[in-house]
């Protein structure tokens, strides 16, 4: 499947260690009956700590799960999760810490941003559902556009958390009781490209906000050598939820006692048959063996992943290229544009785990289309 460069940095804008810690914390809650609520930001202008697409997840003690505010709002938003909790009525709730006033909320606050939060109570009909949704996205390693009702219409026939889900171009579950406005979103769901966005439909009289995202699964990140090294990489990636993947020619390193967080292990002298890349994936070759990273470098650099990086020094890559090209393989720019060698981004790595923040910095970065520099360089805004 064919991806578009919006479509892979949707991925990174939602959070993916986030989401499966949320569908982790609901499945709990949803086990021991724990009444519970989700907050969602569908709105942020200005200079916010998180982007459209964050999320939390309440119980009636505080924050399960997620992160949208570090602190600056948390303790409100908490206050008022319980209260929809309580009430089983969801709301929208708007923080403006733009004001020139030393104290907001309470505390002195340097947001300068407006944020708006729709916070749903856990029920069956709608939130559980979502939820159920974004586990699925997950765990089958699909993608889905979701559209959520924010404001507006007719309690009767259409309420804020009523959503449409959408995937591969058809309607896969809709709480939206009014039939003509779902059909409007859900013709613009599906063609729906940017990883979030605010629209406005009408509804008899009414005017309906709608929150659009894109959900995608975790970042698949194949990683070809399972040496020592190897094992701080795929701390390192999943420490920010990706789909990682350890393939070597020996079993004994290739183990579950090595890589116990890997996704998966494979045994294969290559590109193991079934190992499907495509435009969202990340390949990195630590092989430690000359014919062996020759090999793979030349497979990858013609398969359609976004990004392929190459353990060593630039001598050894120079090495390799000259060998391809004697057995009558030339690179062309658009192999050499996604091949990073050297691999990592230059914080003076020098142990394994920091050669391995430097790499999984880098595929960010890439993934991105972000320099990977400092942000005090930064000319605008960050996100």
């Amino acid at each position: 499947m064919s991806l578009t460069v919006d479509r892979i940095a949707a991925m990174f804008v939602f959070g993916m260690k986030e989401i499966q810690d949320i569908v982790r914390a609901f499945g709990r809650m949803k086990r021991d009956g724990t009444p519970y609520a989700l907050a969602t930001v569908v709105r942020a202008q200005g200079s916010t700590y998180r982007r459209p697409g964050a999320r939390m997840l309440f119980s009636e003690n505080g924050r399960v799960a997620g992160l949208i505010n570090a602190s600056c709002f948390e303790a409100d938003l908490a206050e008022r999760a319980k209260e929809v909790i309580s009430s089983g009525k969801p709301r929208l709730v708007r923080y403006d810490t733009t004001s020139s006033a030393d104290i907001v909320f309470g505390l002195g606050l340097g947001c300068n941003g407006i944020v708006e939060v729709l916070l749903e109570p856990g029920d069956a009909q709608s939130t559980g559902k979502k939820l159920d949704l974004l586990r699925a996205c997950i765990d089958n390693r699909y993608r889905l556009t979701l559209a959520t009702v924010v404001g507006g219409g007719s309690p009767d026939r259409v309420r804020p958390g009523d959503f449409l889900a959408v995937r591969g171009g058809q309607r896969v579950e809709a709480t939206i009781g009014d039939a003509r406005l779902l059909s409007q979103i859900e013709a613009d769901a599906k063609g729906t490209a940017s990883p979030s966005s605010m629209k406005t439909f009408a509804s008899s009289a009414e005017k309906v906000e709608v929150f659009f995202e894109l959900i995608s699964p975790p970042l698949p990140l194949v990683i070809f050598g399972a040496g020592a090294d190897a094992i701080p990489l795929v701390e390192a990636a999943k420490s920010l939820g990706w789909h990682v993947t350890v393939v070597d020619h020996r079993a004994a390193y290739a183990s579950r006692s090595n890589f116990p967080a890997a996704d998966s292990l494979l045994v294969a002298e290559d590109i193991p048959t079934g190992l499907d890349l495509d435009e969202g994936h990340a390949a990195v070759i630590m092989t430690h063996n000359f014919t062996r990273d020759r090999n793979l470098l030349r497979t990858l650099l013609v398969s359609p992943a976004r990004y392929v990086g190459l353990l060593g020094p630039r001598s050894k890559l120079q090495t390799i290229l000259q060998s391809l090209e004697e057995q009558g393989f030339k690179p062309g720019e658009d192999h050499l544009r996604k091949l990073h060698a050297p691999i990592g981004l230059d914080i003076g790595a020098e142990t394994p785990e920091e050669i391995a923040v430097s790499i999984v910095a880098e595929i960010k970065a890439v993934l991105e289309n972000r320099s990977g520099g400092f942000l005090k360089d930064r000319r605008g805004a960050i996100h």
